[in-house]
């Protein structure tokens, strides 16, 4: 039997898709992946030219982005493509990211069975994707996301039900809570000073930079130790550290969480389920105002895992949350159970993985 993803690279999609895409190798099934520039996966890739022409996360993108962008998401081109890349791999299954309307329909007019991916809360897909100007505009083109995800065998949400504000929504009575897919583990001991990881979103969003400046003049005044990562990312300038302060580019977070008493993100969801599954509070700055993080920060604050604050606030501000953060207790403990029960329930990808193999056997 053999399985077709269909994704591409648009930031925190990759991480669950792949985590996803491994989990039914290792369960047998013949896996492919289809968007995703070379070398991303060990795994079989097949090209997508409608993916693959978009720039991916950590390289600035133009305004020619924006037209492949586009063609990507809505043309009727790229549901073909889709259509046509299906019948030639022979999928006997096809998973698609459900950001991706054109080769969704094009997938789901294809005759092969479709499986539809969502990597952050039901809350998210429900109102502001669907039910906002995306999800209207999309509508107008034959391209409503609701009314495509209604048409496939099954949609899988990559997250937490306990955390989901809309875990109880009738709406979502037929989709699937699989649990993260991000992996913790224990942590290590903590040293004298509190550590601290900075890690925001891994495309250039417009004035990234400048919100890297306010973190750092922010912890350069604390007693504490700081890693600041920044994805590789073209900031489009120069980024200083401080004495306690030290700025890298990419890093695997998974190495450094263990030993983090605070992370500093952007409410990326796969970013803040890792920093959970570790069981470490977080402060969210939300970078991009059309995606999901500042749902994932209001989460995060109303679920007493730590606080959120708008993009703009300024150093003393950050300093003042951060050190009130440090010294908050009960938020600690929060995530720290928080971290113990995601840690000891199934992982999200091998539950994804049963269930597309239950629509491949039945």
């Amino acid at each position: 039997m053999k399985a077709l993803l269909l994704t591409a690279d648009l930031g925190g999609n990759v991480p669950p898709t792949l985590a996803v895409a491994e989990a039914l190798a290792r369960r047998g099934v013949e896996t492919e992946v289809a968007g995703l520039g070379a070398g991303r996966t060990a795994l079989p890739q097949v090209p997508f030219a409608p993916a693959t022409a978009i720039k991916p996360e950590g390289r600035r993108r133009g305004p020619g982005d924006l037209g492949a962008l586009r063609r990507l998401m809505t043309g009727r081109g790229t549901s073909a493509t889709a259509a046509a890349l299906i019948a030639e791999r022979r999928a006997d299954i096809v998973v698609v990211d459900c950001m991706t309307p054109a080769p969704l329909r094009g997938a789901l007019d294809s005759g092969v069975p479709v499986v539809v991916l969502f990597h952050t809360f039901g809350r998210y897909w429900l109102r502001s994707f669907d039910r906002g100007p995306a999800g209207a505009v999309l509508g107008l083109l034959g391209l409503r996301p609701s009314v495509l995800w209604r048409r496939a065998a099954d949609r899988l949400l990559l997250t937490d039900r306990v955390l989901d504000p809309s875990r109880g929504d009738p709406a979502l009575a037929a989709w699937t809570w699989t649990g993260t897919t991000e992996i913790g583990t224990e942590p290590t001991a903590r040293g004298e000073r509190p550590r601290v990881l900075v890690a925001l979103s891994s495309s250039d969003w417009p004035g990234m930079l400048a919100v890297y400046r306010r973190i750092v003049s922010a912890l350069a005044e604390l007693p504490l130790e700081a890693i600041v990562t920044t994805g590789g990312v073209d900031l489009g300038g120069e980024l200083s550290g401080a004495a306690n302060v030290e700025v890298r580019g990419w890093v695997d977070h998974a190495e450094l969480l263990p030993a983090v008493d605070l992370v500093i993100g952007h409410g990326g969801h796969s970013t803040t389920l890792k920093a959970l599954c570790h069981g470490v509070p977080l402060l969210v700055l939300p970078i991009n105002p059309t995606a999901d993080q500042r749902l994932v920060g209001q989460t995060i604050e109303s679920e007493g895992l730590g606080r959120w604050l708008p993009k703009s606030a300024r150093p003393v501000r950050i300093r003042e949350a951060v050190r009130a953060m440090l010294g908050d207790e009960a938020s600690r403990a929060r995530a720290a159970a928080l971290g113990r029960r995601l840690r000891a329930a199934p992982p999200g990808a091998e539950v994804a993985a049963e269930r597309i193999a239950a629509v491949l056997a039945g």
